[in-house]
């Protein structure tokens, strides 16, 4: 063997032991981080979470893995915010350490481990004197300088292989954080065949840049560094997570950070209708690494089925787990529906709810009597709810335009108890379990070609019903036909002991303003320069004759 070969193989060796999965594997393995906030002032905050993500990265957990995600919002903040470069600069932080210490850091464990590393970060921009990009907001005239919440790609090397700068703030990031005019669409290709799209947070709920990934550039993976609100009885984190990966039908990374009793915690790795590869939500604050397999989506590769799982026999309980440290926002939404009050002991509703003449949900409910004694128990109650229109938010911050044929669960007979959970103090039966669920409706045509309509479902744990445990059709496919109304049924198929939600839920994402107050964000009037019409014409004929008529009043 000769030298060239010999440096030859040695170049094969170091790539293969660098790079785990290759572009012709049916799967590959992902990692997403939950992890607890840290306490300090800004820069110990930053320091404690650059190590701790690091340790992660540099752990033995994840050696095998190709790449890692982590949370949004508590890596850094604005007092220790970086600068981030375009992908198209090339830049490596590690060595080219114009950047704040923990971005050089972790691009430098990135490196180390030979891994794809997703980061969330505060970043800023320099934007006096016409610098930097094109935002809603003015640059700030005191500093010159803009932030943005960030995600940043580093690949095997610690190389930055691609930005995207959140689209779609909650409301008081408005106060300190830019936006776009024009919303970044960021991917990137990775060496095991995988082209990832990404967004954050709140942008899940919207069409732009999340539903443009998908529908216009056809990326079937995912990533999404969050750091999520939940809200019952349909948005809660992985309830929405996994419904958002089946609606779409795409393998989903999402990130959440964790701090149960600031409403935040909910992380998992979905494929698309196959379901949750693996997920967790948590009472208690934690520091957790998920991993699983995930299989890739292209176009000659057999549909993914989950490994055949025994699910043990149906046993009716009384009490079952439940979690009551979780905080939550409750959806005020659900005020406005169309709903009906089942009685407390029903065990078989047949029945259709319409909102207003044109939308209607069939629904037929089954449940059977605990058979033994549950007097001393609270129980939940249950409705049967509809809506249709625009009359809505997404958790109080932005206008939706939504439809929902929705059971879920109420403290009392007041539909303004729905939404809550029991305290911890108080012991909960359940005095009978559901046998089956059948929901059905025919879901308005999207004029405008955005409309997403997915599965919410949710348990006492808040989790939401394995994909194995109903049926759900389309007729036609949804997706394929937005112009088209679609027939949608989902269907129980598996007895359950506790339901806190099982709905249809869809977006049609409304172009209906929000301006959060802020006057950067309020539309410009037009001025009479440079617009014509009637308006104008009116305007200026009303001030000649009231002219006049002061002149003649005066003479």
């Amino acid at each position: 063997m000769t030298l060239r070969h010999l440096w030859i193989l040695l170049a094969v060796c170091v790539t293969g032991s660098q790079q785990l999965s290759l572009p012709d594997d049916p799967t590959y393995y992902a990692g997403i981080v939950e992890h607890s906030v840290a306490e300090g002032t800004p820069r110990e905050q930053t320091s404690f979470m650059s190590n701790a993500f690091r340790s992660i990265i540099e752990s033995t957990d994840a050696r095998d893995l190709d790449i890692i995600v982590f949370p949004e919002h508590i890596l850094n903040s604005r007092e220790t915010a970086t600068f981030v470069p375009h992908a198209a600069q090339n830049v490596t932080p590690c060595y080219d350490t114009d950047y704040e210490i923990f971005l050089v850091e972790l691009s430098c464990a990135a490196r180390s481990r030979g891994i794809y590393v997703v980061l969330n970060v505060v970043e800023k921009e320099v934007c006096a004197n016409g610098a930097g990009a094109a935002t809603l907001d003015p640059c700030p005239a005191a500093t010159g300088v803009r932030y943005f919440n960030t995600n940043v790609v580093l690949d095997r090397r610690g190389r930055v292989v691609s930005r995207y700068r959140k689209t779609h703030l909650w409301r008081q990031e408005y106060y300190s954080t830019s936006v776009l005019v024009e919303p970044d669409v960021s991917t990137f290709e990775t060496d095991f065949g995988v082209t990832f799209g990404h967004f954050i947070c709140f942008d899940m709920l919207f069409y732009d840049p999340a539903m443009r990934l998908v529908h216009e550039r056809n990326i079937t993976d995912i990533i999404y560094p969050t750091y999520w609100f939940s809200e019952l009885p349909f948005l809660s984190a992985v309830q929405l997570q996994e419904g958002w990966a089946f609606g779409n039908d795409v393998n989903l990374l999402a990130a959440d950070a964790s701090h149960p009793s600031g409403r935040t915690t909910g992380s998992g790795i979905y494929a698309g209708r196959a379901g949750r590869l693996t997920a967790t939500i948590n009472e208690m604050p934690v520091r957790l690494l998920l991993k699983a397999q995930v299989p890739k989506r292209r176009p000659g590769l057999p549909a993914y089925q989950l490994p055949a799982q025994v699910d043990p026999i149906f046993q009716p309980l009384l009490e079952t787990p439940r979690y009551t440290k979780v905080a939550t926002y409750r959806d005020y939404n659900v005020d406005i529906f169309t709903s009906t009050l089942l009685e407390a002991d029903f065990v078989n509703i047949s029945q259709r709810v319409c909102h207003g003449s044109t939308f209607c949900c069939d629904f037929q409910v089954q449940r059977q009597a605990f058979a033994g004694d549950a007097s001393e128990l609270q129980a939940y109650r249950y409705r049967l709810g509809v809506y249709w229109g625009n009359e809505t938010t997404l958790i109080r911050v932005d206008r939706s335009e939504q439809a929902i044929c929705a059971l879920f669960a109420c403290l009392d007979e007041e539909i303004q108890s729905c939404g809550y959970v029991f305290p911890e103090s108080v012991r909960v039966g359940n005095k009978h379990h559901f046998t089956s669920i059948r929901i059905g409706g025919t879901f308005p045509a999207a004029p405008r070609g955005r409309r997403l309509i997915m599965p919410s479902t949710l348990d006492g744990l808040f989790m939401p019903v394995s994909v194995a445990h109903y049926n759900w059709t389309e007729t036609p496919a949804a997706a394929a036909h937005p112009e088209q109304s679609v027939r949608v049924d989902l269907e129980l198929i598996r007895p359950r002991n506790d339901l806190l939600t099982f709905a249809i839920w869809s977006n049609y994402y409304t172009e209906l303003p929000s301006t959060h107050n802020l006057n950067h964000l309020q539309q410009v009037a037009p001025t009479p320069a440079n617009v014509g019409g009637s308006g104008t014409a009116v305007a200026s004929t009303l001030s000649l004759v009231l002219l006049c008529l002061l002149f003649a009043a005066l003479g």
